[in-house]
């Protein structure tokens, strides 16, 4: 899994909850949405968290560049700021999913279930 977010806390938070509920994972964090791009092409992750308030390129950049070499991607965008207008706008992009920090762990769950329904892989264990 990819998690990029500028801020070290909301990695971390993220990342924990992850660990916890697929402990068998693997977890690359970066800090901006350029190095997201290069972490995701060089990884090609089964799922990314993209933070969309990010200095130099944001979220939503980084969404259509994968989208753009990528459209089967499992993306789930975050944000402190979720606005309805942030929400439809990634959607209607192609992120996956939408989570609103501060992070609640059924939220995440929610989006690992769904990349399962959607591509068939099962990450979390004991589900």
């Amino acid at each position: 899994m990819l998690i990029a977010d500028d801020t070290g806390a909301s990695r971390e938070i993220l990342a924990a909850l992850l660990r916890h509920a697929c402990p068998a994972i693997t977890i690359r964090e970066v800090r901006d949405g350029a190095e997201a791009l290069v972490a995701w092409r060089q990884w090609l992750p089964r799922v990314t968290f993209l933070d969309i308030d990010m200095p130099g390129q944001d979220g939503l950049s980084v969404l259509e560049g994968i989208r753009a070499t990528q459209p089967g991607a499992f993306i789930a965008m975050v944000s402190g700021h979720s606005s309805p207008d942030n929400v439809r706008k990634a959607l209607a992009m192609g992120a996956n999913g939408f989570v609103v920090k501060p992070y609640k762990p059924q939220r995440i769950i929610d989006v690992l279930e769904r990349y399962r329904s959607l591509s068939g892989h099962k990450l979390m264990t004991g589900r």
